[in-house]
């Protein structure tokens, strides 16, 4: 009971880092445009219409932004107006200044990794050594949130960093001496004196080691790595915000440039670990029938770094029928994405789990029938195919539902969506999202979808349960890159308009309350 009590706890404080990450650059940005002036006391309700005009702000992505701080706990909203709570108020005598001043070493953040193992040199350790004495002073606020939020910007990128360069799956084996890590040695005194102030380590002489608290963060650090992936894109949040919401996303040989995306891959792999474990039951289910009424194989569209892939193959090799006589009949595993990083990444990865019958393709998930092409010319039938997917389908590219007219349906999620900073409305994007879904089910009638996808929860649900959920996290990296994440209710009628049916057997969220951001379904359509 006590080590649950200590992982909460810690679970908590990574949540609070992670909503700093996403508030402190925004916060910083709204500050700089002067939106917090229109804001003088809780009683004055301003007009979002109003406010967009005064500050000629991108309205998509501002709506973004004051969602965000609904999250917080900052503002409330109506249909139409932002009003301060008591604790926005309290927030804007303290937080601005301060924010403003840590959100300007996010640009050094970004590099953060490449500093600490000595691959680049500059004047980045004054600047880091500075903010590590504002946090350990406690950035001169009384308000513990606001220092978590501030203490986010750096442990953070730094726990990615740590782990990324090894060091703390070496820690997590014991005791190591500073010197032992290769890199810069003073960086590492720098962040091992913040983490030691945290009580998430301890310095004995040359040597670190870390606390318990310490060893469950290292092992759930991955945590940090899509927040951080972003960095890139709050470091330009302000132009987004006020500026042109059309800056370059890619450079010209199609690399992106607001987001890591190799770390993004990272950081989603290790965290979604524990989700592709609950495939398992579906997965042993249909590769457990008689051969005639299995799938030739599995097609994953948005595949990242191909870990699903591999996880699923796995199963089927040691857990089902169907893997004893894989000689007989192969199992045929197709990983598709857009990113080309991405399908870089899947090729090494099966390739090195010895996977003999596997393919990886350039895919959009807006375009079945191209994948549908694209695999006869494999020789490959579509409907022949398990499809599954994993954090996909809310990071499609918009595309406007044709001939909808706004306000045609009644929408139900609460999110705020908007696409190169134009908003776009919640019924409109429910539209499109039934349009989406609608594509998919004639491909997918003969053997299913596996869906795991990630949602967004009422922002004053948010502010209510700070330390028990990521949403603000989520909805900060993922507004702001027009993706389009809606509440599980929402997505679950919107699959069910599409004629998408849920397995009830099946159906899985995380957390299992009103705070879940991940489901899990297992989707059948009837077949034509």
């Amino acid at each position: 009971m006590w080590h649950r009590a200590v992982n909460e706890g810690v679970r908590a404080v990574v949540f609070a880092h992670l909503r700093g990450i996403v508030l402190v650059p925004v916060v910083r940005a709204l500050r700089d445009r002067g939106v917090f002036e229109f804001f003088r006391d809780s009683e004055t309700w301003v007009e979002f219409d109003h406010l967009a005009a005064k500050t000629r702000a991108n309205r998509g992505y501002l709506k973004v932004a004051l969602r965000l701080l609904v999250s917080a706990g900052w503002l409330r909203s109506n249909a139409s107006s932002y009003a301060l709570t008591p604790r926005g108020a309290d927030a804007l005598r303290i937080a601005p200044e301060i924010f403003r001043e840590v959100a300007a070493f996010i640009p050094m953040a970004i590099f953060l990794e490449d500093f600490l193992s000595g691959r680049s040199q500059g004047s980045f350790l004054p600047s880091l050594q500075i903010l590590i004495d504002k946090a350990l002073d406690g950035w001169g606020v009384a308000d513990e949130e606001t220092r978590l939020n501030l203490d986010g910007v750096l442990i953070g990128p730094a726990m990615v960093a740590l782990a990324r360069n090894g060091v703390l799956e070496k820690l997590q084996q014991g005791p190591a001496e500073l010197k032992s890590m290769e890199g810069n040695q003073s960086c590492f005194a720098a962040l091992f004196g913040l983490l030691t102030a945290r009580g998430w380590a301890r310095r004995e002489e040359n040597a670190v080691s870390l606390t318990e608290a310490g060893q469950y963060v290292a092992r759930i650090a991955s945590a940090y790595g899509v927040t951080v992936s972003y960095l890139p894109m709050f470091s330009v949040v302000g132009t987004l915000l006020f500026g042109n919401p059309r800056i370059a996303r890619t450079d010209e040989t199609g690399v992106e440039l607001l987001v890591n995306r190799a770390m993004n891959v990272w950081a989603a792999g290790g965290a979604h670990k524990t989700y592709f474990r609950k495939v398992d039951e579906i997965v042993v289910e249909i590769f457990n029938r008689p051969i005639e009424l299995q799938p030739a194989g599995v097609c994953d569209m948005g595949c990242g770094d191909g870990f699903l892939l591999e996880h699923i193959y796995c199963v089927v090799r040691e857990r089902t029928a169907r893997g004893k006589a894989l000689e007989e009949y192969p199992l045929l595993m197709v990983g598709a994405d857009f990113n080309k990083v991405s399908r870089r990444v899947a090729k090494q990865n099966l390739k090195k789990a010895g996977i003999p019958d596997s393919h990886v393709i350039a895919g959009d998930i807006n375009r079945p029938a191209l994948l549908a092409g694209d695999l006869e010319a494999l020789g490959v039938d579509i409907h022949d195919l398990l499809h599954v997917r994993s954090f996909a389908d809310h990071n499609r590219a918009w595309l406007p539902p044709s001939g909808y007219v706004r306000g045609s349906r009644k929408a139900r999620s609460t999110g705020a969506f908007a696409h190169l900073g134009d908003e776009i409305a919640a019924d409109e994007l429910e539209e499109n999202l039934v349009r989406h879904l609608r594509r998919w089910a004639p491909y997918v009638g003969r053997f299913g979808l596996v869906c795991l996808e990630l949602h967004t929860i009422p922002p004053d649900l948010a502010a209510a349960n700070p330390g028990k959920t990521p949403a603000l996290a989520y909805d900060g990296t993922h507004g702001f890159s027009d993706q389009y994440l809606v509440e599980l209710p929402a997505f679950i009628d919107c699959a069910r308009e599409a004629g998408l049916h849920a397995d009830a057997r099946f159906q899985m969220r995380f957390p299992d309350s009103d705070l879940a951001t991940i489901s899990l379904n297992f989707f059948s359509a009837p077949q034509a």
